[in-house]
């Protein structure tokens, strides 16, 4: 059997807080026991409210982060075995595309210094060859190679972004993580972004994961999808299992929440109510709160992710949620009295 290209193991990540200096320290679970495989030119996607802990769980995959507990492998090296050499070959094997791109870009340098910049440092390629290749590659996400002389500033949010996956892309990653890569730009901006996304995926040997909140885009670019909430991966699948049968209440919720363009359908799934409560993570089901299904036995005990088909899921009513979600027919309007 093929071994998986990143393995997470129990990845847990805390955070402390001291409000005071009489204060007790208090303590978030950011990322709780997470577990998954990552096959290499597998697409996976993390979504979830704000505030769910998908971007620290990103930062721990790629390092960035170190974990309070749990480790993380990679093409078979455990994150906490590796050398100084052994990290600079890591970062030589993946990248990560963040949320803003203008933070996310020195104002002082040209975008071809930018995107350059990884070629040089790690001895890739001679000072020559590197603008050879950065042409290109800016070339090759939709971008001029006129475009290498400008700065962040002089360029569109869109563009931007492009840069950012250019400069990602440059070392040729096997391992990219996506942290709300597209949610600043236009819609019409993210279809094209998307788009490119799909089709650098096609030509490259390259793995990704895909952080977001927006339902409406995740799926069109990813294989497997996880659902965060508080810290915990509630629900977890093949994208098509999960979108046409969710097991969990707060992914039936969120599906319910992504818009339709057809104004005689509506979803009859209840909304999310009320905001994340952390004060809910230490004991029974941390949705419980929010959950118009919430028994006793949610307060109590506390879920584990258990198999259905192709989906896991986190609830002890999934076997209650059996059948596809089925939008309603909208009422017709009513007729005003003349």
């Amino acid at each position: 059997m093929t071994a998986p290209l990143l393995r997470a193991r129990d990845l847990t990540k805390a955070y402390h807080h001291k409000t005071g200096v009489f204060a007790r320290p208090t303590s978030q679970l950011a990322a709780d026991s997470i577990s998954f495989d990552l096959m290499a030119r597998e697409r996976i996607g993390i979504v979830g409210e704000s505030g769910s802990g998908k971007s620290t769980l990103g930062r721990l995959l790629l390092g960035l982060t170190s974990p309070t507990r749990g480790t993380v492998c990679f093409e078979g090296v455990d994150h906490d075995d590796r050398s100084s050499q052994d990290w600079i070959a890591f970062r030589k094997r993946t990248s990560l595309v963040q949320q803003n791109p203008l933070a996310a870009l020195n104002p002082q340098m040209t975008i071809g210094e930018q995107v350059a910049e990884g070629l040089l440092v790690h001895r890739a390629a001679s000072k020559a060859a590197a603008q050879e290749r950065t042409a290109a590659m800016l070339e090759r996400v939709g971008l001029s190679s006129a475009m290498m002389t400008r700065f962040p500033h002089q360029m569109s949010g869109g563009q931007r972004q492009r840069v950012v996956i250019a400069r990602a892309l440059i070392l040729d990653p096997k391992l990219v993580v996506f942290d709300e890569a597209v949610s600043a730009l236009d819609v019409s901006v993210q279809a094209q972004v998307v788009a490119l996304l799909r089709s650098l995926w096609q030509e490259r040997d390259l793995a990704y994961v895909f952080i977001t909140h927006d339902l409406r885009i995740v799926r069109h670019l990813v294989d497997r999808i996880a659902v965060m909430y508080l810290g915990r991966v509630i629900e977890t699948g093949d994208i098509r299992a999960v979108y046409e049968q969710p097991r969990h209440p707060y992914t039936r919720a969120l599906l319910a929440s992504v818009p339709t363009i057809d104004p005689s359908i509506r979803n009859i799934e209840p909304p999310i109510k009320g905001e994340l409560d952390p004060d809910k993570v230490s004991q029974g089901c941390a949705f419980r709160s929010r959950c118009p299904f919430a028994i006793d036995r949610c307060t109590i005990e506390t879920p584990l992710l258990r198999a259905f088909g192709a989906q896991r899921a986190a609830c002890h009513r999934s076997e209650e949620f059996a059948g596809p979600m089925k939008p309603q027919a909208a009422a017709p309007p009513r007729k005003e009295l003349a």
